[in-house]
């Protein structure tokens, strides 16, 4: 992952901390300023975002495009996909990818809804894999693309399994009604609780008005927590139960895969 940007208070970020004096280390806070939801920024909101000199930002994103790294959006600046590409060929998240990819297409076309493939990353949940649409033009989150983890099933299921890596604490300040059914901090507590003890998790309309998710673990031959596997499908024909037990399988399916995969590819 890139350098973090300094956050939504630059002024003060820039007060209490120098950007850095190697050009790598201001490269990475250009490339972090970009949050989830940023289609494009301007020179000056990069320059906010990391206080680096206006004159090196421009400096700096000129190469970055010549490089593919950025692209340019009129006078803005956006992600390159030359990025999404460099960071699918981390060997971990390929090989997930590889033994994910026909099980889960497997998944799609039986259930006729999107499936989505998310793994933990720093301290956010990226989809690096989907796959599936349905009728109604559900489709699935775009590979690359942060998910969120307090309305989402996936990333409730992040918080509830991987508790030190993604404190509740840590969280909750991010909460937004995104509907009348977003949990509120308390009730979230509540629900990673159930999510640990049951081993899936749920959401009923809490990310988008119409539709519900099921989200179940995909573990390594460790058993260690590696992605969560999950479906959106429209609440009204949604069965829940259905969807969890070929989800179940579909993990099941792409441990075994994996181990397959790893032992094949030898250490890294």
């Amino acid at each position: 992952m890139p350098a973090r940007a300094y956050e939504d208070n630059p002024g003060e970020a820039r007060s209490e901390r120098r950007p850095p004096k190697s050009v790598l280390g201001k490269v990475g806070l250009i490339l972090g300023a970009f949050r989830d939801g940023d289609f494009s920024l301007s020179l000056s909101e990069l320059t906010a975002r990391t206080g680096v000199a206006k004159a090196t930002v421009h400096r700096l994103c000129q190469e970055l495009v010549a490089c593919e790294l950025l692209e340019r959006e009129g006078s803005n600046y956006r992600l390159g996909l030359q990025l999404y590409e460099i960071g699918l060929r981390a060997p971990r998240q390929r090989t997930l990818r590889d033994a994910a990819r026909p099980v889960m297409e497997n998944l799609a076309q039986s259930l006729d809804n999107p499936v989505n493939l998310s793994v933990p990353n720093g301290t956010e949940l990226l989809c690096i894999e989907n796959a599936g649409t349905h009728r109604n033009r559900a489709r699935a989150s775009v590979g690359g693309r942060h998910m969120e983890l307090y309305s989402t099933a996936a990333g409730k299921l992040t918080l509830a399994l991987l508790p030190d890596q993604y404190p509740l604490s840590g969280v909750a300040p991010t909460i937004r009604r995104r509907t009348p059914r977003t949990l509120t901090a308390a009730r979230l507590a509540d629900e990673l609780v159930r999510i640990r003890e049951q081993g899936h998790a749920t959401e009923f309309e809490e990310y988008r008005p119409g539709y519900l998710a099921v989200a179940v673990p995909v573990r390594g031959g460790d058993e260690a927590f590696v992605g969560a596997l999950s479906v959106v499908a429209p609440t009204a024909a949604g069965n829940v139960p259905r969807i969890l037990r070929e989800l179940t399988a579909g993990s099941r399916a792409i441990t075994a895969r994996l181990n397959v995969l790893e032992a094949y590819r030898g250490p890294r």
